[in-house]
C-alpha cells in the first residue's frame, strides 16, 4: 500500500482519522514493499487491471491486500492472501 497522501485521500475520502490510524499502523511495523517481477495471474475478470495487486502480493509472499477496488474485494481471498478494505484492516490489526 502506498502511504502517499493523494492515494490515501482517494482511498478514504473524508476519512482523515482513518488515514491517521493507517499511517500510525504502518509506522509501528506494517510496511510497504515493491517488486518488478511478478507472476502472470488472471483472477479478476471484471477489472483485469486489478490483477496486478494479486500478482504483487504473490511475488512478495504477502498475507494481506488492502484495497478499495470493488471487484478485487469481492474475491476476499486468493490462496492465503486476504483481500480487505482499509476499515477491515483498522478493525482487525489495530
Amino acid at each position: 500500500m502506498s502511504t502517499d497522501p493523494k492515494v490515501l485521500n482517494r482511498l478514504i475520502p473524508d476519512g482523515k482519522d482513518e488515514i491517521k490510524t493507517l499511517t500510525k499502523l504502518f509506522a509501528q511495523g506494517y510496511s510497504s514493499v515493491f517488486t518488478a517481477e511478478t507472476p502472470n495471474i488472471k483472477i479478476v475478470k471484471n477489472d483485469p487491471d486489478d490483477n496486478k495487486f494479486i500478482e504483487c502480493a504473490v511475488a512478495l509472499d504477502s498475507k494481506i491486500i488492502i484495497s478499495g477496488e470493488k471487484y478485487l474485494k469481492r474475491i476476499k481471498k486468493y490462496f492465503d492472501i486476504k483481500i480487505i478494505s482499509h476499515r477491515e484492516f483498522i478493525e482487525n490489526y489495530q
